[in-house]
């Protein structure tokens, strides 16, 4: 049984894949096809999202008596 390709490369953290992964989109979609672009435009919207600081919820304080 053959193995993923993936398994063979070194594991970067997210902190550093994403912002490369994002300048790649960014470089195809210069150069993309219409067809390609939507695509692209989807998949750079899905890193950005992943890159911007969450903002914390709303914090329940309960007060025992």
């Amino acid at each position: 049984m053959d193995h993923s390709p993936y398994l063979d490369q070194p594991f970067l953290p997210l902190a550093i894949a994403l912002p490369r992964m994002l300048a790649e989109i960014e470089s195809e979609l210069t150069l993309a096809r219409p067809e390609e672009r939507r695509r692209l435009e989807t998949r750079a919207v899905l890193v950005r999202s992943l890159l911007a600081p969450s903002v914390p919820g709303p914090v329940s304080i309960e007060r025992s008596t």
